[in-house]
Parts: structure tokens; C-alpha cells; sequence
């Protein structure tokens, strides 16, 4: 009887785990210039397990090209990570740039040791930039795929005006950014806590 009580117990305490974010952007002002000057984007924050229960997590990667999806991957799976650097708390560093006029780097990074690197195929004139979608008021559950982070463009209106999407507003449509802002292709970071 002992036992049937235990395993009934187990999703109970499973799915009361939630997951928030806290920020640790404290960047001084000189790196805040730096920043500006070499024109990459930059976060860095913790992803917390409000009951103190070790968090696991995956990214997967979707590419889209005339709304279809061409690609797709696990990115990272937090069961490669070895148990002494797993805990209640996951520190999170992005980081991404154009490099070049043909390319766009990322760089995620978990754990503060494992470094993700990722080089995209991407015209600088294009003006990819790598948007956030997941912010400190938002609460996680376990078991439920969230929008994490894109990389996107703007839309060329004329030969110097662009104009940003609203991709916040469709955030559950990223699938049809295609059909709602014409991207002819983009990235997408899918979180999934377990």
C-alpha cells in the first residue's frame, strides 16, 4: 500500500515544480557601450525551479523556409549534463552578431561550461537579429513546449526603410510567421522543461 501511495505522489510533486527567470544583466556602463559599438545582442539570466528541484530542460531548433519547416533538432538536452553541475538553478548566457556579410553567430550558453555555437547562412543586409520571447513576469510547468528565442528579420518596405514585426503578438503562430509577416525564412528555440 506504501508503494501504490508513493508512485500516486510522484506526478503530483512532478508538475507542481514551476520554473521562473530572474535576471542577472548587471552589465556596467562601459560594457553597455562595447555592446552598442560591436552590435550584437546579449542576455543573461537564470531559469529557477521555484520548489528547489533540480530543473531539466531541452532547446529544439526550427528553421522555416516558405513556411515550412526544413529543419528541426534537439539543440540541448540538459541529460548530457553531468549530475554535480545540474541543480535548481540553470545560469543562461546568449549572445549573437553579425560576423560577416554572409554569416550570423550565436552563442548559447548553459551551465556557465557548455558553449553552443551556431553559424547561420545569413546576409547581413538581411538584418537577422536574434529576438527573445520568454521574460521574467512568465512562469513555467514542466511537460509544456515554450517559445524561447528566434532569429528573425525585418521586413524591407523600401530601399532603406524596414519594418519589425510584431512577432509578440502571434507567439503561439510562429509556425505561420510566413503567412502573417511574409518571412521567407527564420529560426526558432523551442524550451521544454521535464
Amino acid at each position: 500500500m506504501k508503494n501504490l501511495i508513493f508512485f500516486l505522489l510522484i506526478p503530483f510533486s512532478i508538475f507542481s515544480q514551476e520554473i521562473s527567470i530572474k535576471s542577472k544583466m548587471d552589465e556596467t556602463k562601459f560594457e553597455n557601450a562595447v555592446k552598442a559599438f560591436e552590435g550584437y545582442t546579449y542576455y543573461n539570466f537564470e531559469f529557477i525551479s521555484e520548489d528547489n528541484s533540480t530543473v531539466n530542460f531541452e532547446i529544439i531548433e526550427k528553421e522555416f523556409v516558405d513556411g515550412e519547416i526544413t529543419n528541426e533538432k534537439v539543440y540541448f538536452d540538459s541529460k548530457s549534463v553531468p549530475s554535480n553541475l545540474k541543480s535548481s538553478i540553470i545560469p543562461v548566457t546568449i549572445i549573437s552578431k553579425s560576423i560577416s556579410n554572409d554569416n550570423y553567430k550565436l552563442l548559447y550558453q548553459f551551465y556557465e561550461v557548455f558553449n553552443l555555437n551556431r553559424i547561420f547562412d545569413l546576409q547581413e543586409e538581411d538584418r537577422y537579429d536574434l529576438k527573445l520571447f520568454i521574460n521574467e513576469s512568465q512562469k513555467f510547468n514542466p511537460k509544456t513546449t515554450y517559445l524561447f528565442s528566434a532569429i528573425v528579420k525585418p521586413i524591407k518596405i523600401s530601399e532603406n526603410t524596414y519594418r519589425y514585426c510584431d512577432f509578440a503578438s502571434v507567439m503561439d503562430k510562429y509556425d505561420q510567421w510566413y503567412e502573417i509577416f511574409g518571412l521567407d525564412r527564420y529560426f526558432i528555440y523551442e524550451v521544454k522543461f521535464y
